[in-house]
């Protein structure tokens, strides 16, 4: 099948495409802050969950569209969810799989920091199982996202994260980061990464304090998957929330799948995402405005209805 087949009028070629995130429209504020201060309110946001599951209607419906999954296996639920409520079906092939690591006395010393940093919905389920989660006065706790904010939510506790860069940089712009020479830092993780937030956690507080609670290691996957991707006819999008799971996906991907992804969509989390597929020498992109599966998704949506309706 050609690739004006699959992407009818839409002129994709080398073309690079960035959706705006819709304004956040849930209330500021930190477990365990002061009062914050304006500018503080304007960069980080506290969300109930009512607030998390409330969500934006996509601009365009996504039937005929086959979303590629890479989140780790048992991960998919959330972008399945999002996908069928816009039509669309899911094909889940897992790169990888999160394992528990024993965290021992560093998640206890993580937890008694004055800030305590999450970096993923997957830390804090990890971390919840070795000690208890409660909320507390006295410690401000920060989310590397909505989706971490939401986990930590769930579990009665407030935390802070960014509005819009949903990753290390935006987490780091925090005010609730700024100026912490004197304040102990709890960073609850996973190894691998780039390491750019705990190298700049640890340049910026008195201490840092790293707990990995969870790993990703690879998974092999079955011939069957392989299959079903190789013989998508329809328009495909793969998700890619992950440098790390897209390669270990293409290490793995025989010849006929490879020629089915080589044709498809990518809507890659951030611009580090975009460089990182580019270089692995994919085409066909556009950007999304954070790893949530309702950015992802929105991304795609509106850039359908353009494609559709320009």
């Amino acid at each position: 099948m050609r690739e004006s087949d699959l992407y009818p009028s839409c002129g994709l070629g080398e073309r690079n495409w960035s959706a705006k995130e819709s304004p956040a429209r849930s209330a500021a504020g930190v477990r365990g802050l002061t009062p914050l201060g304006t500018e503080a309110r304007r960069c980080a946001t506290v969300t109930g969950m009512s607030e998390l599951i409330r969500s934006q209607p996509l601009p365009a419906d996504l039937h005929g569209w086959t979303i590629l999954s890479l989140r780790p296996s048992g991960e998919h639920a959330p972008l399945r969810r999002a996908t069928a409520r816009h039509g669309a079906r899911v094909l889940a092939l897992s790169p990888l799989a999160l394992r528990p690591l024993a965290a021992g006395e560093a998640l206890e010393r993580a937890l008694n920091a004055d800030r305590i940093v999450f970096s993923s919905p997957a830390a804090v389920r990890f971390a919840s199982t070795q000690r208890a989660l409660a909320p507390c006065n006295t410690r401000v706790v920060v989310a590397v996202g909505a989706g971490t904010a939401a986990a930590l939510a769930s579990r009665g506790i407030r935390a802070a994260h960014p509005h819009e860069r949903m990753n290390s940089e935006g987490l780091l712009s925090l005010p609730q980061l700024q100026h912490i020479e004197t304040l102990s830092v709890g960073l609850i993780t996973a190894p691998g990464g780039r390491g750019v937030l705990a190298a700049a956690l640890a340049d910026r507080a008195r201490q840092l304090h790293v707990a990995e609670v969870y790993q990703r290691v690879p998974r092999t996957i079955g011939g069957d998957a392989w299959t079903k991707l190789a013989h998508v006819t329809t328009p495909l999008a793969v998700m890619v929330s992950s440098g790390e799971a897209l390669d270990a996906l293409l290490r793995q991907c025989p010849a006929n799948a490879r020629a089915t992804l080589s044709r498809a969509l990518i809507v890659a989390a951030s611009q580090r995402l975009d460089k990182h597929v580019r270089l692995a020498g994919f085409k066909h992109i556009i950007r999304a405005a954070s790893a949530r599966p309702s950015n992802m998704l929105q991304a795609l949506a509106e850039f359908h209805g353009e494609s559709r309706f320009r």
